[in-house]
């Protein structure tokens, strides 16, 4: 056992002296981590300009009614101070209604709102149709699903005032003495708001597994995990035959006649082990990685499934020769018949029956 651990160290030094090998392990991860990253900003956030329009900012009127104005800029600090993980659309600030027309025609903004000084008397009025105007342009559908998050923040924000309202015209329909008591109705309102009493919902996205999301792997639009796959596959097959070429020249001969066969399966295995370290490399940089120990235990299980594989393909063909011109054939049959970039077995019921002579085939479906 001693000799078979030995061979395997020697082995895997070996393959880390090629220069073009240890070159491929190193691209594996640091090609999954590039991806990663170009495929953030492509996912940049959504840009927006809003503005509250400035003219008939004070309407003559009294001072108390001019005190109550600041829902329009309450509105416009909501949406602005939004954080980045509340979605992709950035709000940002505008000066004045021409500046966001600017801002929409130059595409530097998707689309734009100009919020009316007057917004909460038109809400009181019950005017509510086209009482904020939207710039945008005729490509994009940012508008409309913009909408929904302006919407949501201007209800925020008024339903709390509706709620005083409300409450105040049943203590005055009551008769109760209590005809100013805006404090109390207030302090009840952020009261039962905040614990959650009055209504409360939870939603949970589990998959056929009855995983929640927390479980789950995050999502990621490069199949780092199907090319790992197919990439385990193949150094594998290339193991196998580096291994009839390592017999022809005569490099197990001074090994016992017992040990010969866990040598040359120790051998096999470094360079699967190798790629096995950059794979496991490549899931993490490529935040595709899931639960810890079992994605480590699925992934040797796989690597040690390749090594068993290619053992057998090394035994029925006998020339290196011969493997070499398998490899190929592997790889397009992984690639197409396995769900790495697409599950066609969905599509054309015949192919899911192709992708059962392929490995890694079985390995993405412990994930699927």
């Amino acid at each position: 056992m001693s000799r078979i651990g030995i061979w395997f160290f020697l082995s895997c030094k070996r393959y880390l002296h090629r220069w073009s090998f240890l070159l491929i392990l190193l691209l594996l991860p640091l090609g999954t981590f590039l991806i990663r990253e170009s495929q953030k900003e492509e996912a940049a956030e959504i840009r927006i300009a809003v503005c509250v329009k400035q003219e008939d900012a004070f309407r003559a009127g009294s001072e108390e009614e001019n005190a109550k104005e600041g829902f329009e800029k309450q509105l416009l600090e909501a949406l602005i101070s939004r954080k980045p993980e509340e979605g992709l659309f950035h709000f940002y600030r505008c000066e004045n209604e021409q500046q966001v027309r600017d801002e929409v025609a130059s595409r530097r903004a998707e689309c734009g709102y100009v919020i009316p000084a007057d917004l909460k008397k038109q809400l009181d009025r019950k005017k509510f149709k086209r009482c904020i105007r939207v710039y945008s342009a005729p490509s994009t559908i940012a508008a409309q699903l913009s909408s929904e998050v302006v919407f949501a923040a201007m209800i925020e924000l008024y339903d709390r005032e509706l709620f005083e309202k409300y409450m105040t015209e049943m203590l005055d329909t009551a008769e109760t003495g209590e005809k100013d008591n805006s404090g109390g109705i207030l302090e009840a309102y952020d009261r039962w708001k905040e614990n959650g009493s009055t209504f409360h919902f939870t939603y949970e996205s589990v998959d056929w597994q009855g995983q929640t999301d927390e479980e789950l792997p995050a999502a990621s639009v490069f199949p780092v995990r199907g090319i790992v796959a197919v990439y385990l596959f193949v150094v594998g097959l290339y193991s196998a035959a580096i291994s009839l070429a390592d017999e022809r020249k005569h490099l197990f001969l001074a090994i016992p006649y017992g040990s010969r066969t866990g040598c040359r399966l120790a051998a096999m295995a470094a360079p699967v082990f190798l790629a096995g370290i950059s794979g496991l490399a490549a899931l993490v940089t490529g935040n595709t990685g899931w639960r810890g120990i079992c994605e480590l235990t699925a992934l040797a299980g796989y690597g040690a499934a390749v090594v068993i594989f290619s053992w057998a393909v090394r035994l029925i063909c006998r020339r290196e020769a011969l493997i070499c011109c398998l490899i190929p054939f592997f790889l397009v049959g992984s690639l197409v018949f396995c769900p790495v970039f697409l599950d066609i077995g969905k599509y054309i019921p015949e192919f899911r029956i192709l992708g059962k002579f392929f490995l890694p085939g079985y390995y993405l479906k412990l994930f699927g």
